[in-house]
């Protein structure tokens, strides 16, 4: 496999005499058939089939499009040519007439002629350090990153394919954005055309002119679609691949993990020293080292005298969970349950001659469960479910991409030995999220499951959070950590983040602080770190560290209740939690923003992503009214800002309703019924609206009805009115209060009179004056 080659059009066929009627064309001499279908809401539907080239694809998690439509918004020519319709009535893009389809063997290569001023987003995980990515060439095939690529080059350098596979990419054109989605869980490719005035090292190297989108192998299957706003296309794809389930609420707090940590002599520590510190935390996290003998789903007995749910039950107290991780790879030994039993019902991957294939990872001789057969599912879902049951509170699966160690892993065959590894290796973690999120339903069938993962496609979002793999703790990958982020939530997993601070290195009190900083409200907030580094845990830093970085992990406890009413949106629309400004305020000045991003609708994140510097520009989009969380201030234009080591800008938009928890907790909990809503006020005679929900943060019973809802209404004036509307007490009533970032001349709540008390409160700086309403 190389990572840095890719299918040239000049050595594709291309289709050619296409009759409309039969959907037959030609192409070097073949004759192939072509479907394409529109469904409404402008997502369209491109496919050739051929069954002597190709197999038909097998997706594990099938897209799920509206229904068909007869107005197309497509036009096919006689070479395959493809016009894209856009919701106007005009043509948005045009394929080539000569060149729109094309084969090659077994590869399949589309076309499009895109506008000189297009602009190029998302493409899942990719490292490449930017958001926009014009110029690009780039392979979609999960890699383990740390063994497939040499230190030099992953250490401080963008790697690229990384670990995780989502081929789509959402293009601005001027008349609004189209979305480009392949959908092959084979290995599949991109290249981007540049701008004018990109360079580079020789006129050879630059990319092809043309928008290419190929697979090197697997049915073609393309999808189009088209929308007049970044927010609307992301809520189209998401609802195609699969919006995210609600999580439960304690996975959204802060985790603690690191290689090292063993079992119930580590996690009680742990335990006994956040709650010393009075520093938050959900998840307490297991490495390899809780297992006996790296032997997935066997604990080491030593590591758990009293067993599992003994010390599951102690850390519950305080609010916590234990995480372990789960490999994919079985260790290759007679005698061992798992390994006996796998063989006996023949759920392992086979090689060439039959055999069970073996690679080399951290049980020695390993082999690996053929997740892409539903049967195979079914068998690891059982263990699964018995994991889940001892005591366990979640898991994270890792080395799913599948990591074979130094053993090439072309030779490992999917289907009892009928098909390629590269037809499948894109969506095997898939394969295995599918089938832990299973067993862990079935152990607790009205409990909502959390699951982690490294490596995924498309469709993961159904089933797992995702960590953007193992990275390094230097500024290179604090800095990548955003775009990296914000790349994923666009292409449809929005349950994503980074390890914090870095996983292999060592970080220092200053990092580590701007790196808690930078990610404290991204979606999954966890810091994790190998064996060799120094330790990471909060206390382990000098006083002036540990101090800021205790503050931002318990901020992000008091945030909660905002970052969940995200994750209710995402189930219900497909809105992502963390987004590029661009998503929210549609301008050219925010097309290349790398280093800023939005919270929901409502906060601007402008972390500061160095050691190096102590000051950066903070931009606004125009408007007046933008109050900065860090200062106090009320801002009205960009501006250049020194940003002390406590101090992230964090700005509330205009007119922004932000629920959060009243206080600064040094706990786990989260109290839904009586959020304090943290508002700015907009212009005078504007109106501010939103609706807030709470339910038990953990079941699936809010499916059924089990909801609190309330209204919150504000009219901005002299005279601040302020109208709450309980529309269910399913849970318990809420009990609002309000934190004004304005002295009002006059309040009223529910038409009464009331009262707005001057307090002191600080988020991301220093101490700021708030206006309390109870």
């Amino acid at each position: 496999m190389y990572y840095t080659k890719f299918p040239h059009p000049a050595n594709f066929s291309y289709a050619q005499n296409f009759d409309p009627r039969s959907g037959m064309f030609e192409a070097g001499g073949k004759r192939f058939h072509f479907t394409a279908e529109s469904h409404e809401g402008g997502i369209h539907h491109l496919s050739a089939t051929r069954l002597e080239t190709w197999r038909p694809n097998r997706p594990l998690a099938p897209l799920t499009p509206p229904p068909v439509c007869r107005s197309h918004g497509l036009e096919i020519g006689a070479h395959l040519e493809t016009r894209v319709i856009g919701p106007d009535g005009n043509p948005w893009v045009t394929a080539p007439r000569t060149g729109s389809f094309g084969v090659c063997g077994e590869a399949s290569l589309f076309q499009f002629e895109m506008p000189a001023d297009a602009r190029y987003y998302g493409m899942g995980e990719k490292w490449f350090g930017r958001l926009e990515l014009s110029g690009v060439r780039t392979k979609f095939y999960n890699t383990d990153v740390w063994s497939d690529f040499h230190w030099s080059q992953w250490m401080e350098h963008p790697v690229d394919p990384p670990y995780f596979t989502t081929p789509y990419v959402a293009v601005k054109v001027p008349q609004g954005w189209i979305g480009f989605l392949i959908d092959n869980p084979a290995v599949t490719f991109m290249s981007t055309p540049g701008r004018e005035g990109d360079r580079a090292f020789a006129a050879w190297q630059a990319t092809h002119h043309t928008l290419l989108l190929g697979s090197e192998s697997g049915e073609p299957h393309l999808w189009i679609l088209t929308a007049e706003s970044l927010a609307e296309l992301t809520r189209k794809l998401q609802s195609l691949v699969g919006r995210t389930p609600l999580p439960p609420l304690w996975s959204l707090g802060f985790h603690q993990s690191r290689w090292g940590y063993g079992g119930h002599k580590d996690l009680t520590d742990l335990d006994q020293k956040f709650a010393k510190h009075e520093i938050p935390c959900s998840g307490l996290w297991l490495d390899l080292d809780y297992m006996d003998g790296f032997r997935i789903f066997q604990t080491n007995v030593d590591q758990f005298p009293n067993g599992v749910q003994s010390t599951a039950d102690a850390l519950a107290k305080n609010g916590r969970r234990i995480v372990p991780i789960i490999d994919p790879g079985v260790k290759q030994e007679p005698g061992y349950r798992v390994y006996d039993d796998g063989r006996k019902h023949k759920v392992f991957c086979k090689n060439p001659e039959g055999g069970e294939f073996v690679g080399i990872v951290w049980p020695g001789d390993t082999v690996f469960p053929d997740f892409i057969q539903h049967q195979v599912r079914d068998w690891w879902a059982g263990y699964a479910a018995e994991f889940r049951d001892c005591g366990f509170g979640a898991a994270w699966v890792d080395m799913n991409d599948p990591s074979t160690g130094p053993v090439d892993p072309q030779d490992m065959l999917f289907e009892d030995g009928q098909a390629a590894h590269n037809l499948h290796r894109n969506q095997y973690a898939l394969g295995m999220q599918m089938a832990t999120v299973e067993g862990f339903l079935r152990a607790r069938p009205n409990e909502r499951p959390f699951l982690l993962t490294r490596s995924g496609f498309t469709g993961t979002s159904r089933f797992s959070a995702v960590w953007t793999g193992d990275n390094v703790s230097n500024e290179f990958h604090l800095r990548i950590s955003v775009p990296t982020t914000l790349g994923m939530s666009i292409s449809g997993i929005p349950f994503n983040g980074p390890d914090v601070a870095g996983f292999g290195g060592d970080a220092h009190g200053e990092l580590m602080t701007r790196w808690i900083q930078a990610c404290f409200l991204f979606p999954f907030f966890r810091n994790h770190s190998t064996l060799e580094s120094r330790r990471e845990e909060p206390w382990q830093y000098p006083r002036k560290f540990r101090e800021t970085v205790a503050h931002y992990i318990r901020l992000r406890y008091r945030f909660l209740p905002y970052l969940y009413q995200l994750f209710i949106t995402q189930e219900e629309s497909g809105d992502p939690i963390v987004r590029p400004v661009l998503y929210d305020f549609e301008d050219p000045e925010w097309y290349e923003c790398n280093d800023q991003f939005m919270v929901g609708p409502e906060l601007m994140h402008a972390p500061l992503l160095t050691v190096k510097k102590k000051e950066r520009e903070v931009a606004l989009p125009r408007g007046q009214g933008w109050f900065d969380l860090s200062t106090g201030r009320r801002l009205g234009a960009s501006e250049k800002r020194a940003v002390n080591l406590n101090e992230s800008p964090l700005l509330m938009k205009p007119g922004a309703i932000v629920p959060v928890q009243r206080e600064v907790r040094g706990n786990s909990e989260v109290d839904l019924l009586q959020p304090v809503f943290l508002v700015n006020p907009g212009p005078d005679n504007s109106v501010s609206e939103t609706e807030f929900v709470a339910d038990d943060g953990l079941t699936f019973d809010y499916r059924s009805g089990a909801r609190s809802r309330m209204g919150v209404r504000l009219i901005w004036g002299e005279t601040v009115e302020i109208f709450t509307r309980q529309d269910s007490e399913a849970v318990g009533r809420i009990r609002p209060s309000f934190l004004l970032t304005r002295e009002p001349k006059s309040v009223t709540l529910d038409g009464e009179p009331c009262k707005a008390s001057a307090v002191t409160d600080t988020f991301t700086g220093s101490p700021i004056k708030l206006w309390l309403i109870e």
